[in-house]
């Protein structure tokens, strides 16, 4: 057990959450299948987009700042992505809820996980929240953030066929 403390006072936090989560949503795909891990990676670019959207919108501009008032962007995120983590569980459907080879939970806990890093990095609000080092910052910057995706939904497309 001395390697668990050395392991855990010598790697910074940032990286110990993020494999955290990864082996979260692989445990999760390797016993469910990867619909929710799936979901979860569409319903995260949704709220950001909607995020960005929403104090344009129409009927819904006059109360934003209101609403903005009442409620953080990160409460406001988090409520956008339940609701189309929702939306997308619906559309996804359960035609592949089969269990998942380890490999294939793997690679959805991964993608799953970098989809969240690049999407909570474009959120100035999330940072409250938690806010990653120097280290994730630079290598999920806007400058790796289209591979990323890219690479990530790529992934996701692998384990779904």
């Amino acid at each position: 057990m001395a390697w668990l403390s050395t392991l855990l006072t010598q790697w910074p936090t940032d990286w110990i959450i993020v494999i955290a989560l990864a082996a979260l949503v692989a445990l999760d795909a390797l016993r469910g299948g990867s619909n929710r891990a799936c979901a979860i990676s569409i319903a995260l670019p949704l709220s950001l987009l909607a995020l960005a959207s929403f104090e344009k919108a129409a009927f819904l501009a006059p109360f934003a700042s209101q609403i903005s008032a009442y409620a953080s962007g990160s409460v406001l995120f988090f409520v956008m992505l339940v609701a189309f983590y929702f939306f997308s569980r619906r559309i996804i459907g359960f035609w592949s809820d089969s269990r998942e080879g380890v490999i294939q939970a793997l690679l959805a806990g991964l993608a799953t996980t970098i989809i969240a890093l690049v999407v909570w990095l474009q959120i100035p609000s999330l940072d409250t929240v938690w806010h990653f080092g120097p280290q994730i910052q630079n290598v999920f910057s806007e400058a790796y953030r289209f591979w990323w995706l890219l690479i990530s939904f790529a992934a996701l497309a692998f384990v779904r066929s």
